[in-house]
């Protein structure tokens, strides 16, 4: 009798979820940017964050691991990852604050790829405080998110400009990209001393939330909430599906099925896509000058990203 054969494994790949990652990230860009040429910017971290939330709240109940930030739990992960992720929380929309002053003033075209310079603070922080070497190469990447800088720069200020006073985005999307390479050590900390990535997000935005909130109030613009435009509203809303739920959903599935090089190496070209959404879409100016910019910043995040220390990437 003829044993039954066994059909082959289906290969599934990765690819597509990764491009999901891209176009997520930069869907969220565009609804962003129109969000704020009609709402006040302090509303946007508030609303963004609020799908997180939901996400976060949701994967605790469905993991069951709540109990990791219980006390007495014999599950409980002690108090320093729960402030690691708090402190992730409240640093990173400070840096949300800014994205969206910066995107009022520059736009994608400018706001996007400086703020993807992330990645450069981010390494250098990882070499301070978790002691995490440098590679050679991610240095070279560096250096070419510098000159892609300096590109982009020098095609926006001799094109048209977004705004009159479009280049003070530049210094506000740093603080953003600085803010975001300090979360995601402070993430990566609270990760390595045991916390579940579902506690870690919901800590992460609820957080984020919370301060959001509280910065609205404390800014006087609590009222720019309550009179938001309905649009603009469904705007942020979406913007939050897009970038914390469809393209993190993308990411993680994407890591199970590639390589995790190759995942980086796709999300590095967000700033690309991110901008011609915004050239074909919002008639943002985009030169050839600048789209060289924007390419050798992609190149650069490549290597700052796919040269990590290898216990960093698998992580």
């Amino acid at each position: 009798m003829e044993q039954p054969t066994t059909p082959p494994p289906v290969r599934r790949r990765g690819e597509p979820w990764a491009l999901g990652t891209v176009l997520g990230y930069a869907s969220a860009n565009v609804f962003d940017r129109l969000a704020v040429a009609q709402a006040d910017p302090f509303v946007g971290p508030l609303l963004r964050g609020l799908p997180s939330l939901g996400l976060g709240i949701v994967l605790v109940a469905r993991h069951r691991t709540l109990a990791q930030i219980r006390p007495g739990s014999t599950q409980f992960i002690g108090w320093r990852p729960i402030l690691a992720f708090v402190v992730a929380g409240l640093v990173s929309t400070c840096g949300l604050f800014l994205y969206y002053l910066a995107m009022r003033l520059g736009g994608v075209a400018i706001t996007v790829p400086v703020q993807e310079t992330y990645v450069i603070w981010g390494t250098l922080i990882a070499w301070v405080f978790l002691h995490e070497r440098i590679h050679p190469y991610a240095l070279g990447g560096v250096l070419l998110i510098f000159l892609g800088l300096v590109g982009l720069s020098l095609g926006e200020w001799r094109g048209l400009p977004f705004s009159p006073h479009w280049y003070w985005a530049i210094p506000l999307a740093f603080g953003t990209a600085l803010a975001y390479g300090i979360s995601g050590v402070l993430w990566r900390d609270g990760q390595l001393r045991g916390a579940h990535q579902s506690v870690a997000i919901l800590l992460q935005f609820a957080t984020s939330v919370a301060t959001g909130l509280l910065g609205l109030i404390a800014a006087g613009h609590w009222h720019n909430l309550q009179s938001a435009a309905p649009r603009a509203v469904l705007m942020l809303l979406a913007s939050g599906v897009l970038s914390g739920i469809l393209a993190i959903y993308c990411m993680f599935t994407a890591l199970r099925l590639m390589a995790v090089a190759r995942v980086y190496a796709f999300s590095s070209i967000t700033p690309l896509v991110a901008t011609l959404f915004a050239h074909f879409v919002l008639h943002e100016f985009l030169s050839p000058l600048m789209i060289a910019g924007i390419l050798l910043v992609s190149l650069g995040v490549v290597l700052t990203q796919v040269f990590r220390p290898r216990d960093e990437r698998q992580a």
